[in-house]
């Protein structure tokens, strides 16, 4: 569905009243619907009796749906299904022409604590995949996500502008591959950036340098290691010390490109066999991002396996339930906003009201909410920061700027370096009328921005 109702522009659908089409056979206690699409995907949805499991067929391309309402009179349904995607459709193309830089953009952690490497590897990856926007659009939304890149520390934005044909203003073949390096020397940015990007096969991944600790040179990207080194590690690793496994799938994943992400994703596979869970933390951030392979649902599948940890005695092992969760929020925010209809969706429905397109694209959202609740309960900072943006923006969720604010302050409760809570926080203060909150929302401002914070 998700596929369906994002490509139909492209498709020059001319109306709605073509797209769905409704045979119907009563059955003693339901209905048997079968909706199919027309001109999209050619993917039919099928609505069955209650007892049949939901499952997707991908060979056929057709859903298969439970629904418990017994549905009398299928134009009912057409219409209301066709009314609420034209409304969704309108809706949504007004939020991303005129929000498109304000969209979330999430940042999957890895940890790897190997005692082998000083210091241990904490990275903070986003990903922007450009495909979809002209070469203006492109350029001002790298510029915005660099300047708004937040306060952690190995920070970096992976960056997919392809090397094909896009959906741009010129459609010139690679266009937004050729014009990336030049983007990212603009004044107004180049100083964020740590080193040169790391370019791969239509990807780049940009290392930004960490606002409010300029003289710490703590990069993890500096850290060098001497070949004699790695051959003991490898001697090691290769004998089942997992250790060693962990030490060098985090020594190659520092180093980048394609090549050595190979090999820190055969290293970290090779510990996740032995019981790594950092492993799988650090296998799920891999394809969250798309370093080698982008699959979300693989990534989902590794991340539940490490949120296991929750209910653990072990301080490390709940901080690494604590970050899946986190990671697992991201997958479902990030994808509520640029795929926020897909066919796992539609399985979930079970009665009438479930079809209603809004409640469909809320699903994701819904998700990551309870993924950001969970990370929250555990002191997370970055969910508690997160959770504020969703009460502030009201994308989704109802607007309340007594929780945005809420979340705000135990963001900056649970982590004093997180300036972009303190940022928030004291916009929200200052605008109060009591003397005392206003005065703790200037110096709040006041603080972040004497470290650079814009």
């Amino acid at each position: 569905m998700a596929d369906t109702l994002e490509k139909s522009e492209n498709d020059k659908i001319s109306g709605l009243s073509d797209i769905l089409s409704v045979d119907t056979l009563s059955l003693d206690a339901q209905s048997f619907k079968t909706v199919s699409t027309k001109n999209i995907l050619d993917i039919d949805i099928i609505f069955t009796s209650a007892e049949e499991k939901p499952s997707y067929d991908k060979k056929l391309k057709k859903f298969f749906i439970s629904i418990v309402d017994k549905i009398t009179n299928p134009s009912d349904l057409i219409k209301e299904v066709k009314n609420d995607i034209k409304k969704w459709k309108s809706k949504d193309k007004k939020r991303k022409s005129k929000n498109r830089l304000n969209d979330f953009l999430g940042y999957y952690e890895c940890l790897n604590t190997s005692e082998l490497l000083n210091p241990k590897i904490s990275l903070f990856t986003a990903r922007i995949d450009l495909h979809k926007e002209n070469v203006d659009e492109a350029k001002n939304l790298i510029i915005t996500k660099i300047k708004n890149t937040p306060y952690v520390e190995n920070a970096s934005i992976f960056v997919i502008p392809g090397v094909g044909n896009h959906m741009n203003s010129t459609n010139n073949p690679g266009v937004l591959n050729k014009s990336f390096p030049v983007w990212i020397k603009d004044d107004s940015i180049k100083n964020l950036i740590d080193g040169e990007p790391v370019k791969g096969e239509g990807t780049y991944e940009i290392f930004i340098k960490k606002i409010n600790n300029n003289n710490n040179n703590n990069n993890n990207s500096n850290v060098i290691i001497e070949n004699e080194t790695i051959n003991e590690w490898k001697e090691y690793a290769e004998n089942g010390d997992i250790k060693y496994m962990m030490a060098l799938a985090g020594y190659y994943m520092m180093k980048g490109p394609k090549e050595n992400h190979r090999e820190a994703e055969s290293w970290y596979k090779e510990a996740e066999k032995l019981g790594s869970y950092e492993a799988k933390l650090c296998l799920g951030y891999m394809y969250s991002i798309g370093k080698l392979s982008f699959d979300p649902k693989r990534a989902k599948v590794l991340f539940k396996d490490v949120v296991n940890l929750e209910k653990s005695n072990n301080d490390s092992e709940k901080e690494l339930s604590r970050i899946a969760m986190r990671n697992m929020a991201l997958i479902y925010h990030n994808s509520h906003l640029i795929r926020a209809f897909e066919p796992s969706n539609l399985t979930k429905v079970r009665k009438r009201s479930d079809l209603i397109i809004s409640n469909l694209a809320k699903i994701k959202l819904k998700r990551a909410f309870k993924w950001y609740k969970k990370s929250f309960d555990l002191y997370d900072s970055q969910s508690a920061y997160n959770l504020g943006l969703l009460y502030e923006s009201d994308d989704g969720i109802k607007k309340d700027e007594k929780q945005a604010e809420y979340y705000f302050r135990k963001a900056v409760e649970f982590d004093n370096n997180n300036i972009f809570a303190k940022k928030k926080l004291g916009n929200i203060l200052f605008k109060k009328k009591d003397a005392n909150e206003k005065d703790e929302g200037l110096r709040l401002l006041m603080e972040v921005a004497s470290i650079g914070l814009e």
